[in-house]
């Protein structure tokens, strides 16, 4: 996690029925506290707790499925800037993939053209509500491509699929191109 990280305030939540409780979960998973003076705010302000006093627009983008940075790190930063009375320049987009920075090209790009059009023309891009009771939805209008093992994966019969080829080129060979053409949602009495 490097000398910085730091898991002990984290908070982990698991579905039910996985055979482990949430309190069982959080008692005895391994936590990493940050090396003595490395979260100082004195020695690097990135450290500093983030105050949801924001003065100019902001735009993330999150993976939901980020081990290194949890996606409720959005949740608390949304609940402070609305605490702050900042909500209004805050835009907030889930990303649904694992991992940390796993975003494409795609998904950075839109992000970074639609800050740029906020501030420069005042038209405020859609996001995600990262406080809705229901998140299973999260993400949906900004993750181009979606990971074979998501639920919310769009599923496409097996007489329709078609491989990717080296034709296709370097971009349809990445492990996230192989599900850009499903439009169908899945059945739910498909296993896969």
């Amino acid at each position: 996690m490097g000398r910085a990280g730091s898991t002990l305030h984290v908070r982990y939540h698991i579905d039910p029925g996985l055979g482990v409780d949430e309190d069982e979960l959080n008692r005895k998973i391994r936590r990493f506290a940050p090396a003595p003076g490395m979260r100082s705010r004195e020695i690097n302000p990135v450290f500093a707790e983030p105050t949801g006093r924001i003065t100019v627009p902001v735009l993330t983008i999150h993976a939901t499925g980020d081990a290194e940075a949890p996606f409720s790190l959005e949740q608390a930063y949304r609940r402070r800037t609305l605490a702050a009375g900042t909500s209004h320049l805050l835009v907030q987009r889930a990303i649904r993939w694992p991992g940390h920075c796993s975003f494409d090209g795609e998904e950075r790009e839109q992000a970074f053209d639609d800050l740029v059009a906020w501030i420069e023309r005042g038209v405020k891009p859609d996001g995600d509500d990262v406080l809705a009771a229901d998140v299973s939805r999260l993400g949906l209008l900004w993750t181009p491509i979606f990971h074979p093992d998501d639920p919310a994966r769009p599923w496409i019969p097996p007489e329709s699929r078609r491989l990717v080829t080296p034709e296709d080129g370097p971009s349809a060979a990445s492990p996230r191109s192989t599900t850009r053409a499903e439009a169908a949602p899945r059945p739910r009495d498909t296993a896969f």
